[in-house]
């Protein structure tokens, strides 16, 4: 995953920079990614200074873990407490439903886990792959690597 962004806040004591992401230019008419006004922001360690534009990378294999893990495996879970609630309990719609609020309570608790496993792990932590003076145009940007 690639984002590219604005350093909108720096301090030079601790390295820590707050980075907002700005849609390129040539998405502005577009909306293909259905998000007209996407902004976000993060705060990394950094060399650069306010109004730095930067590329934010985090591995490809990374991110889709972290969507497997914040999405997948809680929606498996509550699944499972669904048919294991109805099977447990004959039928009954009660049961079935409190059967997967365990199990999405089971997901979660999943979830908590594995970020405590991975929290502040470097290979799990966005870093910035290069520092910019100007925006670069949009033929850097593109698209595809907002």
């Amino acid at each position: 995953m690639i984002k590219f962004g604005q350093v909108t806040a720096y301090d030079p004591k601790t390295r820590m920079a707050t980075i907002t992401y700005i849609r390129p230019d040539a998405c502005e008419k577009c909306g293909g990614c259905n998000a007209m006004s996407q902004t976000g922001s993060i705060t990394l360690k950094a060399d650069c200074k306010e109004g730095d534009w930067v590329r934010v990378e985090l591995p490809d294999s990374r991110f889709l873990s972290a969507t497997l893990m914040a999405y997948v495996i809680p929606l498996i879970c509550f699944v499972a407490g669904l048919l294991l609630g109805n099977q447990l309990s004959g039928g009954n719609e009660l049961w079935a439903m409190g059967g997967s609020l365990i199990g999405l309570a089971a997901g979660l608790a999943g979830m908590k886990l594995c970020d405590r496993l991975i929290s502040g792990k470097p290979e799990w932590i966005p870093h910035i792959a290069q520092v910019y003076d100007q925006k670069p145009d949009t033929g850097v940007l593109g698209c595809g690597q907002e």
